[in-house]
């Protein structure tokens, strides 16, 4: 330490540059100068210390403004309010100052400059410079006031009580020391000649305890360090800044040794124990933060629930570095606690699978309630005897366990255990908590993951299942997804469906009513369309009937539309032909009854009974039921007609040959008539002809021949009795004129027939020639 005023401020300077690890220190000291004060620089050190001695007014210099404030303040780019500064060399990017006190009056400050963009004051260099700046000022009158004590010895008494009213008042902890050599001149230990009261708080020690006496009497089982560091300062002339931690008070000093002319060393001691303990909570915080994001990552890796909650015990246990770690349901209306999962250090036994509340009255009680938090659960003064017997049988000696509730219940816990007593930090605690927290949210994502995977495997199933071509639009009814029944009937990718992609595969004639719809799906709350929809095979279109639904969010917005195509081209088709069978039947209803009405006259003027009526009733009734069987395209033979009504008279047996072709169709509008004509023929033949007597013989035969004027083929059918006896020409039954009559009159009337009736001396003979379809039935 320099032994004169400027000296001490010029080391103070160079001091507070080194420990607050700036580029530049100084010492600015008001000078009032009439109207106008100003600020003479008294000391400087570093980049700035050309500017020694050098002035500026206290208006241009942030110097003015921490005088008359009055308090520590941190200026970053200070030209920005202070214009003069602009011009400076090198630039001040961050400028820390504190008040510089004389008589208790700010009259000066203390200053270090970073003069680069990436240099950072903190709060321990402002706590560090406004000390130096007291110990300095107080350094400054007290050598100043020694000064003039040598220059005016009446005055020393007053000097030294100012001096020594400024050095008790010092808040950092100060001793002026002495080293003590031996024989050959090695330090070995060093003496106390001066402390301030400071010194009892950050030492522990009351200063007339340590005044004149030897630091290994004091301190006997002190480190080495100090004397050699001590010695290496007074040596080598140049300071020394270490931090220590002092067990005996519990706290963190920063101890700044300094030379002081000789043997002599002075030092500065500064409680940093605050800014440790801040530190060491950030570090402790930042490793904590760093592990849950590592467990985090790890957890939601896991795909179930039982590996999820292993992975996470025991990436807790290693953390923690305890000797067991668990995981637990809990199920208290049975008064039952399940371990699912536990890892334990070598030699130690299992917990029980299944646990009692009641076995553990305080740990369960506070189960219910809090994070249990016991360091020594044998000489816990909270747990009861039965606790302490229950766990010391699981070599529980410290138990850290957070249970998570709802609805006051506990759930699910996760604890670690040491086997011997230990101290749990507020950090441990609360990595304990976090995890368990964790764990749980986690477990109930996955859950939750797990019903919506498959939730969604049951929809896909059911969409996938069912016939219906599935799809979904937006509110304007572009498609954002369509089913796999779409690409499989239609051939376009689901890919390419999107948007109006799938408009290429509706009928051309139909996508403008398709437009249409989706325009007044909005307002009308529904989509429904009918439209053609083209197949794979290239040309084929089916109808489909396409409904959709909308998805509204909680406002009742539409989120997007759910809906199906279903084939309805067959339902359609069956419609028509409904249409069509409707009208067939409304006609062929009309015919029949005209053909009762006209056999029911008829019958009445030529029969005695009603049994003529009931024979052609029944011979109406056996066509109807062919033509009912019949499918929308196909057509009655008129081999089945024939066979038919032949065999509702008995068949004839052997007596009876038919030949012709076969599958000849008939057209619908013809069947009707010309089944009753071969009825009067076959009821003729049974009654009088070839089917009722034992010698005759029937022969129905059947040719199609070409006719060009009809345009098309003709079906020539030769009905011819023989071995038939032949009633006297005036015997003949009146009755048989109306089979005629249907023969001769109806037939070439209604179906353009051109026929033959005669009757020969041994039966009957009759010809029908008749147009047909074009082609026989298929398969024939």
């Amino acid at each position: 330490m320099a032994t004169n005023p400027a000296g001490v401020l010029q080391k103070c300077a160079e001091l507070a540059m080194e420990l607050c690890h700036a580029e530049s220190a100084g010492i600015s000291i008001l000078e009032p100068q009439g109207a106008t004060d100003e600020l003479r620089w008294h000391a400087a050190a570093g980049a700035f210390a050309p500017h020694l001695h050098g002035t500026v007014p206290t208006e241009a210099s942030p110097c003015g403004t921490v005088i008359e404030r009055d308090c520590v303040l941190l200026f970053k780019e200070a030209e920005r309010f202070f214009p003069a500064l602009r011009s400076v060399e090198p630039r001040i990017y961050e400028n820390l100052l504190a008040p510089w006190h004389v008589k208790g009056k700010a009259a000066g400050t203390l200053w270090a400059v970073k003069h680069t963009p990436e240099g950072r004051f903190d709060a321990e260099d402002a706590r560090v410079l406004q000390s130096l700046a007291r110990f300095s000022a107080a350094a400054y009158q007290m050598i100043s006031a020694l000064d003039e004590a040598a220059a005016e010895r009446s005055s020393l008494g007053e000097s030294e009580e100012r001096f020594r009213s400024l050095f008790e008042e010092m808040d950092e902890g100060f001793a002026l020391c002495e080293l003590v050599r031996d024989a050959v001149g090695h330090a070995v230990d060093f003496r106390y000649v001066e402390v301030n009261p400071a010194v009892v708080r950050h030492a522990g020690i009351k200063p007339e305890t340590l005044r004149g006496r030897l630091a290994k009497e004091v301190f006997p089982n002190r480190s080495a360090w100090y004397v050699e560091t001590y010695a290496r300062v007074v040596e080598s002339g140049q300071s020394v800044v270490e931090e220590h931690y002092f067990s005996h008070v519990d706290r963190w000093l920063r101890i700044n040794a300094f030379p002081r002319g000789g043997d002599r060393f002075a030092v500065l001691y500064s409680d940093i124990s605050e800014r440790k303990r801040t530190d060491a909570e950030l570090q402790a915080s930042e490793e904590r933060q760093a592990f849950l994001l590592r467990f985090t990552d790890a957890v939601r890796s896991e795909r179930t629930e039982a590996a999820l909650i292993a992975r996470a015990v025991q990436m807790l246990a290693d953390e923690l570095r305890v000797d067991r770690a668990y995981a637990t349901r809990h199920n208290p209306a049975a008064d039952l606690t399940n371990v699912v999962y536990e890892v334990r250090a070598p030699g130690l036994t299992p917990l029980p699978t299944t646990l009692r509340f009641s076995d553990f009255p305080e740990a369960g009680r506070q189960t219910f309630e809090r994070t249990l938090v016991f360091e020594d659960t044998a000489r816990d003064a909270v747990l009861t005897d039965a606790d302490k017997v229950a766990l010391a049988s699981m070599g529980v000696g410290a138990l850290l366990s957070r249970p998570l509730r709802r609805d006051g219940n506990p759930l699910f816990a996760l604890g670690v255990v040491s086997t011997l007593p230990r101290g749990w930090t507020h950090a441990e605690i609360a990595l304990v908590e976090d995890v368990t927290e964790r764990t749980w949210e986690a477990a109930e994502r996955l859950r939750g993951e797990t019903a919506l995977r498959d939730s969604e495997e049951r929809q896909r199933a059911l969409i996938e299942g069912v016939p219906q071509l599935v799809w979904r639009a937006s509110q304007t009814g572009q498609w954002t997804w369509a089913s796999p029944q779409w690409t499989e009937f239609t051939g376009q990718s689901e890919k390419d469906s999107r948007g109006w992609g799938w408009l290429e595969c509706i009928h051309r004639d139909d996508r403008d009513a398709a437009r249409a719809a989706w325009s007044q799906a909005l307002n009308q709350g529904r989509f429904e369309a009918d439209y053609r929809i083209a197949a794979h095979q290239p040309g084929q279109y089916r109808w489909f009937q396409t409904r959709a639904t909308p998805i509204r969010d909680g406002a009742g917005g539409i989120i997007e539309w759910l809906g199906t195509s279903t084939d309805v081209d067959d339902l359609r088709s069956l419609q028509e032909r409904q249409q069509v069978l409707v009208a067939e039947l409304q006609h062929r209803t009309r015919n029949i009854m005209g053909v009762v009405r006209s056999m029911a006259d008829k019958t009445a003027r030529t029969s005695v009974d009603l049994s003529d009526f009931r024979d052609r009733l029944q011979a109406l009734s056996r066509v109807q039921g062919l033509l009912s069987r019949l499918n929308e395209h196909d057509r009655v033979t008129f081999d089945e007609l024939v066979e038919t009504e032949l065999a509702a008279m008995g068949n004839g047996g052997n007596r009876v040959r038919l030949e012709g072709p076969k599958g000849v169709r008939l057209r619908s509008s013809m069947v009707q008539t010309l089944a009753m004509a071969l009825h009067e023929l076959a009821t003729n033949a049974v009654k009088y002809g070839a089917l009722g007597q034992a010698d005759g013989r029937l022969a129905v035969t059947w040719r199609l021949v070409s006719d060009e004027d009809a345009g098309g083929p003709r079906l020539h059918v030769d009905w011819r009795e023989s071995g038939v006896a032949m009633p006297p020409f005036g015997s003949r039954p009146s009755g048989s004129g109306q089979g005629r009559e249907l023969i001769e009159k109806a037939l070439p009337y209604q179906l353009g027939a051109q026929t033959r009736y005669v009757l020969g001396p041994d039966g009957v003979h009759c010809t029908i020639s008749i147009p047909v379809s074009a082609a026989p039935a298929e398969g024939v």
